[in-house]
């Protein structure tokens, strides 16, 4: 997993509630084998922030790479071309170090309702179109894109309650199975097309959750 807090799973209840954990649970059933999973997001990151968690995820040389980022990006003014382009270059050198890559696109940020308007609309549309400028990157660099926006907003929209954390911001339990379950078909995919990978065990630390 690399990316912003989404990937990082703030919010969540447990450690094992996390969009990591549960992909990497559900992709274990699936493959009949033990899962790694090594988490090298960090809170608040935007998509320059991803080359040195990139650096660190390489080490442990990993079949297939999650990325989760964008909002920061949204709510720091960043140009959603130059975050584009910085998100190609992130998705290709992961392709040309032999990773598949999934892309969750940035989530839609107008469903944030202590946002007030017109704010919340302003961010609404600059997210949807960052989404969609990420998802061309993406493709374009070799990895697959998968828009949380479009496919979960609705939702997140309706039942605010249910799918936000406390802080009303960050995805809640039931948001990131949503989201986890959006993206499984994707990462599965990607794990069938992918080689083998390989986990050096020497750095594998305890934040390593292993299904």
């Amino acid at each position: 997993m690399l990316g912003d807090s989404g990937a990082a799973g703030l919010g969540a209840q447990r450690p094992d509630d996390t969009m990591g954990a549960i992909l990497a649970t559900a992709l274990s059933e699936v493959s009949g084998r033990t899962v790694t999973l090594s988490n090298h997001a960090v809170i608040g990151a935007q998509t320059v922030d991803l080359d040195p968690q990139i650096d660190r995820a390489l080490w442990t040389r990993p079949h297939v790479a999650v990325i989760m980022i964008g909002a920061n990006d949204v709510t720091h003014l960043v140009p959603r071309a130059l975050s584009a382009r910085r998100l190609r270059r992130a998705v290709r050198r992961l392709r040309d170090a032999g990773i598949e890559v999934v892309v969750a696109t940035c989530p839609d940020l107008g469903t944030v309702k202590p946002v007030p308007q017109p704010l919340r609309t302003v961010m609404r549309r600059s997210s949807r179109r960052l989404a969609a400028s990420q998802a061309s990157a993406t493709l374009a660099a070799g990895g697959r894109a998968v828009p949380l926006g479009s496919l979960l907003g609705p939702e997140f929209d309706e039942r605010p309650e249910v799918m936000f954390a406390e802080d009303r911001f960050h995805p809640s339990t039931d948001g990131y199975a949503a989201a986890a379950q959006a993206l499984l078909p994707e990462v599965i995919a990607a794990w069938r097309l992918g080689g083998e990978g390989e986990i050096l065990p020497a750095l594998v630390g305890e934040d390593d959750l292993t299904r």
